[in-house]
């Protein structure tokens, strides 16, 4: 039986520390005092360049976990949450407790992934 409350908990957590990566990312970012839509101009220093770019990635990968934790937090508020998006079943609580935002039960995720390569 899943733990609704402690999955929420956990999620919220995530959600927390993903926000909180977040803005340690744009405080940290070199070009944070400066235009971000800046990509490359004469006398960039390349560094601060590099330091950017990262930042960007990083910040748009956390981003991706921010809406996969909030979409998490819909589903439960929803009373959806657990059904694999793609086949209906019920996904496997402990799988679930290892990845409580996953949307797809441990089978149609291995296929998909098959499907990929």
């Amino acid at each position: 039986m899943i733990d609704f409350n402690k999955i929420k908990n956990k999620v919220k957590k995530q959600q927390a520390i993903i926000l909180s990566r977040i803005r340690r990312l744009r405080h940290d970012d070199p070009f944070s005092t400066v235009d971000r839509s800046i990509i490359v101009e004469p006398g960039t220093d390349a560094a601060a360049l590099f330091g950017h770019e990262q930042v960007v990635v990083l910040e748009n990968q956390l981003k991706r976990e921010l809406k996969e934790t909030e979409a998490a937090l819909a589903k439960i508020k929803k009373g959806t949450y657990g059904i694999c998006e793609r086949c209906g079943k019920r996904i496997d609580p402990k799988r679930l407790e290892v990845k409580p935002q996953a949307v797809y039960c441990l089978k149609c995720k291995n296929e998909l992934e098959a499907k990929k390569n």
